[in-house]
């Protein structure tokens, strides 16, 4: 049996160790959850030397006693704890699930990312044949493991079969924070003294993501997006819902589950008022007349639209979109980002924006008058096109009257001004 230590260089730069086992004809890899980084300081070199140091000592273990070589993985090291009465780690994911599902004020999502959590950890656990380890034994190697594991290693189902595509880094940040609550939560029941990952250099968790600019229709492009004349009832159907939600800031899950009873009517207004399927906080949204005129006509039951999948209301809007002359890449929840711009220009006010989309924070609405901002400086940048137009209108007055008239008889608003006098 021969086993060597090799290298594979991956996509961020860093390199994964592995063991290149051969033995009677046969060969198999197994990966360590090991990786050299660019050395770009005196630190990182010594770590380096560190991990290198490690995967020698797995490499001797392996020939020394070769029935210790794993089927798949690389089984970690647990260190050995007295009267460790701690819970094991995926029985205690399972009881913060519990937990959450009976408080209201943690919403379905947060809920659902918990549970992403147990199954990401569970594959995680296997492959490391450690399925019952308990908190206290999950110290700050197992949590550089996880990740390390979470950012190279581990392919979303979907992908088994395809080009494999690892996480992205919204994903990663997503899991981080559950994982990080829960053992939160482990301390403030006594499970754990400390939580572990505070132990953790910055270089080994994942950086909160910047945040992405969100996609949104100016109130012209929307005027021709709902001005498309379409004949197919399924991208009618979505085309109504969308520009819907574009003025009330609807979700599509609420969308789907809106109903003509939660139309509130009385002499002055319509308002709308639901209970929002993500946050289930309720929130009242005043219909103005033009949002009513998108709406469908009443049918036999009692929801007002009736759309399909998600993926195929997507698909709806951006063949409109393509149609009308619109390039942006847009989704359902585009139109809810709209309503977001819309209200904030409109009223200025960032409470009212937030009160108005549901929010419980401002930092949630606080990105659509960030992306005004942006907007106005675009605005300041472009004066200068009007200064450019200044300084050629100061020119022409020293041409003479004569070469002037004939130089500028087919500027474009000396056209709109004779058309004007017709």
């Amino acid at each position: 049996m021969t086993i060597t230590i090799r290298q594979k260089a991956l996509a961020n730069d860093n390199i994964s160790l592995y063991l290149d086992i051969y033995d009677g004809g046969k060969r198999k890899f197994e990966f360590l959850s090991l990786y050299l980084l660019p050395e770009v300081d005196a630190e990182t070199k010594a770590r380096n030397e560190e991990t290198l140091q490690r995967a020698h000592q797995i490499r001797a273990e392996r020939i020394l006693h070769p029935e210790t070589i794993p089927e798949v993985g690389h089984l970690m090291i647990v260190k050995e704890i007295p009267n460790d009465e701690s819970p094991e780690v995926l029985d205690w994911i399972q009881t913060y699930i519990d937990w959450m599902s009976d408080n209201t004020d943690y919403s379905k999502a947060i809920v659902d990312q918990s549970k992403y959590l147990k199954y990401l950890m569970s594959e995680f656990l296997a492959n490391k044949r450690r399925p019952h380890i308990t908190l206290r034994k999950f110290d700050k190697e197992w949590f550089k493991a996880f990740f390390l594991w979470l950012k190279n290693d581990y392919v979303p189902q979907k992908y088994v079969r395809v080009e494999a595509k690892p996480l992205c880094e919204g994903s990663l940040h997503n899991v981080q924070q559950r994982i990080v609550a829960v053992f939160n939560k482990a301390v403030k029941f006594g499970k754990l003294k400390a939580n572990p990952f505070y132990q953790l250099e910055k270089s080994d968790i994942f950086p909160k993501p910047k945040t992405s600019h969100k996609q949104y229709l100016t109130p012209d492009e929307l005027k021709r997006f709902m001005a498309s004349d379409e004949r197919s009832p399924g991208v009618a159907e979505a085309q109504r819902a969308f520009g819907f939600a574009c003025l009330t800031g609807l979700r599509i899950s609420d969308i789907k589950a809106l109903r003509w009873s939660d139309i509130k009517r009385n002499k002055e207004t319509n308002t709308l008022v639901i209970v929002q399927k993500k946050t289930k906080a309720l929130n009242a949204v005043p219909i103005g007349n033009t949002a009513l005129s998108w709406m469908p006509p009443k049918g036999d039951d009692d929801f007002v639209f009736h759309l399909p999948a998600k993926a195929n209301v997507d698909a709806a809007l951006k063949r409109i979109a393509k149609k009308v002359g619109i390039e942006k890449n847009i989704s359902f929840h585009c139109a809810r980002h709209t309503f977001g711009i819309l209200v904030q220009a409109v009223t200025g006010n960032i409470e009212t924006t937030k009160k108005l989309m549901g929010h419980k924070s401002l930092k949630s609405t606080a990105i659509y008058a960030d992306v005004l901002t942006n907007e106005k400086v675009k605005a300041v940048d472009n004066t200068k096109k009007a200064f450019r137009g200044r300084k050629q209108r100061e020119e022409n007055k020293q041409i003479p009257r004569t070469k002037r008239t004939a130089a500028t008889n087919t500027h474009p608003r000396r056209i709109i001004f004779l058309q004007d006098n017709k």
